[in-house]
């Protein structure tokens, strides 16, 4: 009976190896997708559901939590540096701030659902790749004026950066006995907060209309997503699109090295620029890309192709290698597009791969297209 029903088992296994043979053959993305989604569902391996719950789960979730709770302790170090504006509270909100962005920069990556409009109808999160760079002539002005930190470049993470880091501790502290000053920094992180609050309760999984549910029960009556291979398309392009991001606007666009800019640098373009962090910040999308393969990705994807995998993680780890080299011989990206055009240029070539090999062997092998969801946050 035992060997009846192996021989039954291995029989309608190869049957569906032979239909994602053909599929492959036929080049037809969607096709191999449904047909692994049917693999899937009859060995009750780890499916596309089981992903989509593991990455909200154990990922966005915790990753939300934590940058909420960061910009909780900012609020605080804020509070007392505003009350008392000396050294001590100073780098105490300095550090406040570099923890927070850090946090940010982890789930960067995961630009869609209550992190894209119209949720995040203010883009209070978004501080570099669509409200970079900021005005500081306008945030001047609103700050004579006593206006709102509301409008295009005025406020986000990176306006916070701006009035914490872009002048030394003496001139930072005395620019703060000005009421109107601590007023605007006051509001700007409490917009923040608002909003890391919404994202919260947008993936709160107590309400059954929330986001969550929408995402992990793709294929399952989701309003956003009608099939499974849907979720799984978003999470695909949003790695694609930051890997474009990184590459084209935070590395090459400031050293010159994109083929519209014709070789002109402009390191006022580079990011984090009163915090010197952009190197770091490198490093922590980086990290936000490792964090989503090892809550599942990585698995899945071993399930589809054995070779892919070591390959991504090693990339990946040569990547962040790159980014720590080049930090450790010019200290700022500023420094090294200045004066070490060919070893930010090896930087660059790294993440290139990088985003060849997801772009093309990765999407290939989860029978994914580029830029096809119901809701691909493009």
């Amino acid at each position: 009976m035992k060997v009846t029903k192996t021989l039954s088992k291995f029989f309608i296994y190869g049957f569906y190896l032979l239909l994602y043979s053909c599929a492959v053959q036929s080049d037809k993305a969607s096709e191999k997708a449904e047909i692994l989604g049917l693999v899937d569902t009859y060995l009750k391996t780890y499916t596309t559901s089981s992903l989509l719950a593991d990455i909200s789960n154990n990922l966005i979730i915790p990753k939300y939590n934590n940058l909420d709770s960061k910009i909780s302790a900012l609020q605080t170090a804020a509070a007392t540096y505003t009350a008392t504006p000396d050294v001590t509270n100073l780098n105490l909100v300095r550090n406040a701030w570099i923890e927070a962005d850090f946090a940010y920069r982890q789930i960067e990556w995961a630009y869609f659902g209550p992190a894209y409009i119209p949720y995040n109808v203010y883009l209070y999160l978004d501080s570099f790749s669509r409200a970079f760079p900021i005005d500081p002539t306008s945030i001047e002005s609103k700050i004579t004026s006593n206006l709102a930190p509301n409008g295009l470049r005025v406020d986000g993470l990176d306006a916070v950066e701006y009035l914490l880091f872009k002048d030394n501790v003496g001139t930072t502290n005395t620019a703060f006995a000005d009421t109107n000053r601590k007023t605007y920094l006051t509001k700007l992180i409490q917009d923040i907060k608002t909003q890391t609050s919404l994202l919260l309760f947008h993936w709160d999984k107590s309400r059954t209309s929330s986001f969550y549910y929408s995402f992990t029960n793709a294929g399952k009556g989701s309003r956003d997503y009608p099939n499974t291979k849907d979720g799984l398309t978003e999470l695909t392009n949003q790695i694609v699109f930051f890997c474009n991001t990184i590459v084209d606007i935070k590395i090459a666009e400031p050293s010159g090295l994109r083929v519209t800019n014709l070789g002109v640098k402009d390191i006022t373009k580079v990011e984090t620029p009163y915090a010197n962090l952009s190197l770091d910040s490198l490093l922590q999308n980086l990290q936000g890309l490792s964090d989503l393969g090892d809550v599942g990705f990585y698995r899945f994807l071993g399930l589809r192709s054995e070779t892919v995998v070591p390959r991504l993680k090693e990339q990946i780890k040569t990547t962040s290698a790159s980014v720590t080299s080049l930090k450790t011989k010019y200290g700022t990206f500023q420094n090294a597009i200045t004066t070490g055009g060919s070893d930010v240029e090896l930087m660059l070539n790294e993440f290139k791969k990088l985003r060849v090999l997801i772009t093309t062997e990765v999407i290939s092998s989860l029978g994914g297209t580029i830029g096809v969801s119901s809701n691909d946050g493009d």
